[in-house]
């Protein structure tokens, strides 16, 4: 799940709203137009997102082209975000991201802000902070999400969503992006569990996980990097998948699926004729399924 960081290294709340920042000020054509991104950083973290130079000192001095892991993390993003629209044109009004973090979507999206409620599900600590940073900056938000705290591994979306004001009767559009690779397989079943009976029939669900799947010996390193720099800030990826499995255990509870797409057809969809080296280099599975009756 997304953290706050320790005051000595960025959290991977900060850490990717920080990409995002920069991606939307310093890319030619942003994926994902984050322009309320920089106003959740705090002062360091935004001086960084402004300067063009910020990714190529980061490589030069570790070693790692963390645009390979970032892309795949905007574009994920954006694969969710045009199915929510899709959805909201289709009459469903209610949008749940699992593992917000430091998402913009509600703050940044007026054309919608009347259409959709949204709801912010993530660690109790992290909102806090996004909270202070959104009192803070000099921008009106087009919409405040409802905030809802809960920690996966130990506690139920059931719970604590209904609580908050959603209604789980009619339909629904959730994201899980991004997050799953912080949360142990067990809790990731559980999860799926929980959500299914506050999703009317027609509702949908975008998420991603990472892949059990052959690597190439470039991909096995370049993993082996980001897993021990994820770690080493206290955040380590506890779990990965095969697809196969992943399919199995969505159907077991009760979903339909309604596309199973990877990093090369995110690449397609998103990152084609880039001059900027943007794409997603990392092994990573996408998924859109919709509860059934």
């Amino acid at each position: 799940m997304a953290k706050t960081g320790d005051g000595d290294s960025l959290g991977t709340a900060e850490g990717a709203v920080l990409g995002r920042a920069s991606h939307t000020l310093n890319a030619e054509d942003p994926v994902l137009r984050d322009t309320w991104a920089i106003e959740l950083l705090g002062e360091a973290s935004r001086a960084q997102a402004r300067d063009p130079e910020h990714d190529a000192r980061v490589l030069e001095a570790s070693g790692i082209d963390f645009r390979l892991i970032l892309a795949l993390g905007i574009g994920s993003l954006r694969y969710a975000e045009d199915e929510v629209e899709r959805c909201v044109r289709a009459g469903i009004d209610q949008y749940v991201i699992l593992g917000a973090g430091f998402d913009t979507f509600a703050l940044r999206r007026d054309d919608l802000a009347d259409a959709v409620r949204v709801f912010e599900v993530d660690f109790p600590d992290v909102q806090v902070l996004k909270r202070s940073r959104i009192d803070a900056a000099e921008r009106t938000p087009a919409q405040i999400p409802t905030f809802v705290p809960v920690d996966f591994e130990s506690m139920k979306v059931s719970d604590a969503l209904p609580a908050a004001g959603f209604d789980p009767a009619r339909p629904s559009i959730w994201s899980w992006m991004n997050t799953i690779p912080y949360v142990t397989v067990e809790a990731t079943e559980a999860t799926l569990a929980d959500l299914r009976p506050l999703m009317a029939p027609g509702s949908r669900l975008c998420l991603n996980y990472q892949g059990d799947v052959p690597l190439t010996p470039d991909q096995r390193a370049y993993l082996g990097k980001i897993g021990m720099t994820t770690e080493q800030g206290g955040e380590p990826w506890v779990s990965k998948w095969l697809p196969e499995r992943f399919e199995k255990v969505v159907a077991e509870r009760g979903f339909e699926l309604i596309e199973h797409a990877t990093e090369d057809d995110l690449n397609a969809r998103y990152y084609a004729d880039r001059t900027d080296g943007m794409f997603a280099g990392v092994p990573a599975r996408l998924v859109t399924i919709e509860a059934v009756d």
